[in-house]
């Protein structure tokens, strides 16, 4: 037909690029890529994720509390910090509390914290034996009240008579956590409605573990929880109870637990490992220092196998261990 040949097929010829280089670049570029994004993930995340960065500070860490639930299998992907990171303030009040000491005592977030409770009762000093202890954290979400609860149960579960306060005169949530009733509370004590402080204490589903819930929100928690009759209700309760634990709100904003730091034994900080800010947990620190209270250590809460450095080995092999315990009992 009309089929023209403009020019004809020339035999392909051996190429003057060098392959092997190109691989060798591109390996190069690839390795340099991650690393710089990897530092620039650890330069900007600002957040406290291992020992070394408690100790640091010259603190005890007593404890190291695994994640509860779904975040135990959260991964750390570059996505995934940015999205945690995005959703800090949504997920701390979505927060789920939980019991797990008293709903699971054999799983291995039981364990953790009955070796939490050990740690505590042998870090306290020969000449004073520690009855009062306050839990907080430095910002909110960090799981202060789901520790100081079931701390609470693991001191009960020994048989002391365990007494469990909620001096979080700002958003109370024990009363939530233990179901019992919010009003009256201590604010009524302490304000001066009610004048006898049993009438406040609240039997829980728990074997000698009593609480009492805080009340009515006041206007002035802090003025209330500083105050002389709060000093001598403290030394009233270190008298008549085996073990006393207070849940405080966050430090990095209010004074709440810092004005009731010198009658109380311990003061306990609660880390959460990848989310607790280091310079708001370093202002925590000093402020504490600052009024002299008696810090006790740090509790790092919610740590996951992704951020353990293989310490969370251990409660895999426990939780293997009771799981083919469960199975044999089925069988």
């Amino acid at each position: 037909g009309k089929v023209q040949i403009v020019d004809y097929a020339r035999l392909p010829v051996k190429s003057n690029q060098n392959q092997n280089r190109t691989m060798l670049m591109g390996l190069i570029f690839g390795l340099g890529l991650g690393i710089i994004i990897a530092f620039s993930l650890e330069f900007f995340d600002n957040t406290i994720k291992t020992v070394n960065d408690i100790e640091i500070k010259n603190l005890t860490v007593l404890g190291i509390i695994p994640s509860i639930g779904e975040e135990q299998s959260e991964n750390n992907s570059i996505f995934s910090v940015i999205r945690r990171k995005s959703k800090n303030k949504s997920s701390n009040r979505q927060l789920k509390r939980r019991l797990i000491t008293h709903e699971d005592p054999r799983s291995p977030v039981s364990e953790s914290y009955r070796s939490l409770r050990t740690s505590m009762l042998y870090s306290s000093s020969a000449d004073k034996k520690v009855k009062s202890i306050l839990v907080s954290s430095a910002g909110p979400g960090e799981g202060k009240t789901t520790t100081v609860a079931n701390l609470a149960i693991t001191y009960a579960n020994l048989g002391k008579k365990t007494l469990l306060v909620d001096t979080d005169l700002r958003r109370p949530v024990v009363h939530k956590v233990l179901e019992i009733n919010k009003e009256p509370g201590v604010t009524d004590y302490l304000s001066g409605t009610m004048d006898n402080f049993d009438d406040l204490v609240q039997k829980t589903p728990i074997d000698n573990l009593f609480a009492v819930s805080s009340g009515i929100v006041p206007p002035n928690p802090s003025e209330l929880l500083g105050s002389k009759k709060m000093a001598n209700l403290i030394q009233k309760l270190e008298n008549e109870w085996d073990m006393i634990l207070f849940d405080s709100p966050p430090l990095v904003a209010v004074t709440d637990a810092t004005m009731v730091s010198k009658e109380i034994d311990q003061i306990i900080i609660v880390v959460k490992v990848g989310q607790t800010d280091r310079k708001a947990f370093d202002h925590t620190i000093t402020s504490l220092r600052n009024v002299k209270a008696p810090l006790g250590g740090v509790i790092l809460n919610a740590v996951t196998h992704k951020n353990s450095y293989g310490s969370y080995y251990y409660y895999y092999q426990y939780y293997h261990y009771y799981g083919s315990n469960k199975e044999s009992s089925t069988v």
